[in-house]
C-alpha cells in the first residue's frame, strides 16, 4: 500500500515489463498530492465525494479521468443523480475496468455549491454494470 503523498512504486512485475516502463508512467502521470492515506475519522463518503467535485471544479481542465473502486462509483452515481432517476448505476457496480463517460454539473444555491449528474450525459465506453 503506498503511504500518503507518496510516489507509486513498480511492482517486480510492472518493473520486468516490455509493454512500457511503468515507473516513468507513474511518475509522470499520477498526481499523489491528494492522497492523503486512510480516512480520518471525522468525514464521511458524502463529504469526500463533495470535497472530491470541489476539487474538479478547481481544476484547469475540461475533462479529467478517474479511477476508482466499483462501489465508490455506485455511492457516486446515487449521490448525485436526480432522486427521481431510475438508472441501473444507482443499483449495479461498473463492472471490472468498466469505463463510463458522465458530465457533472455545479450550481451555486443560497451561497452552497451543489452537484448533480447530467443523467442525458451516461454513456458506457466499455463494460457497462454488473
Amino acid at each position: 500500500i503506498t503511504p500518503a503523498h507518496t510516489l507509486v512504486s513498480a511492482s517486480w512485475i510492472d518493473k520486468t515489463s516490455k509493454i512500457c516502463d511503468f515507473q516513468q508512467v507513474f511518475s509522470s502521470q499520477l498526481d499523489m498530492s491528494l492522497h492523503t492515506g486512510n480516512k480520518p475519522i471525522d468525514t464521511n463518503g458524502l463529504k469526500r465525494m463533495v470535497d472530491f467535485c470541489d476539487h474538479v471544479f478547481n481544476l484547469e481542465e475540461e475533462h479529467i479521468i478517474v479511477g476508482g473502486h466499483s462501489i465508490w462509483f455506485r455511492s457516486f452515481f446515487r449521490t448525485f443523480l436526480p432522486y427521481t432517476i431510475d438508472h441501473k448505476s444507482k443499483q449495479r457496480k461498473l463492472k471490472n475496468c468498466g469505463v463510463v463517460a458522465v458530465t457533472v454539473m455545479k450550481a451555486s444555491i443560497e451561497q452552497e455549491d451543489k452537484y448533480m449528474i447530467d443523467p442525458q450525459s451516461i454513456n458506457v465506453v466499455f463494460g457497462g454494470f454488473t
